[in-house]
């Protein structure tokens, strides 16, 4: 069960690796891809939610850069260079949770994301970013196949969030909130970790704001970016 609270929307600003990709004996390729962001500093006092995320319009792509940067043991990782948080108004969803999925993480909990249109202004950043990334990890030498960040198997190009469980607890680490008619957010608060529950607020055709983070990646023969869902805002319309 989820029950509803009034609260100004928190910032996110968090952009640690994937829990599940630091493991050094499961399969992790040594060229480790760290997250697509740098650390951002916290600006105290600011109720919008919107600090410390990018519109896909207000990205400068010239300045998205790679490195190799050392990392775990000797090995290293990519890391590309650039405030890269982003917020996406208004995404439709193409495709809500799928509790009949098959994939599990470490813990033995369902991967849960949503799919969603993606306008024109995201997909130029995130094939921009793509670009960026897969040059370097095939310099680098890594042979793993490299998974497209955008979708483009439909008639209209999309991408998958993920909404990621918070540790060892059984609870969301996205932050789910719905918006009402007038405008006002009320903040979902989750008592359990129920797919089923989460599929009735995701659903096909409605829409929603989303704030994610850009999470690259190199694990057992596959690698990409990961769209990483921080915030999500439900609209009731």
């Amino acid at each position: 069960m989820y029950s509803q609270e009034s609260s100004l929307p928190e910032m996110l600003t968090e952009n640690d690796p994937i829990t599940s990709l630091s493991t050094q004996n499961a399969g992790l390729h040594p060229l480790h891809m760290g997250p697509l962001s740098n650390e951002m500093q916290e600006e105290l006092n600011q109720p919008d939610a919107a600090v410390g995320f990018l519109e896909p319009d207000e990205v400068s792509i010239p300045s998205i850069y790679a490195s190799l940067v050392p990392w775990y043991r000797g090995s290293q990782r990519i890391k590309l260079l650039h405030d890269l948080q982003l917020c996406c108004r208004r995404m439709k969803i193409r495709f809500g949770i799928n509790i009949n999925s098959e994939y599990f993480d470490n813990a033995g909990r369902l991967k849960l994301n949503i799919m969603a249109d993606a306008s024109p202004n995201l997909c130029k950043v995130l094939d921009a970013c793509d670009d960026i990334a897969s040059k370097l990890s095939e310099d680098s030498g890594s042979n793993s196949e490299w998974r497209p960040v955008v979708i483009r198997q439909y008639d209209y190009p999309a991408v998958r969030l993920h909404i990621p469980a918070s540790g060892d607890i059984r609870i969301y680490a996205t932050e789910i909130y719905k918006k009402e008619p007038c405008g006002t957010e009320q903040r979902l608060v989750f008592t359990k970790f129920d797919p089923s529950e989460l599929s009735t607020l995701f659903k096909q055709g409605s829409f929603m704001d989303a704030f994610f983070s850009l999470d690259p990646y190199d694990y057992q023969q596959k690698a990409g970016i990961r769209l990483v869902a921080k915030k999500l805002v439900i609209h009731s319309n």
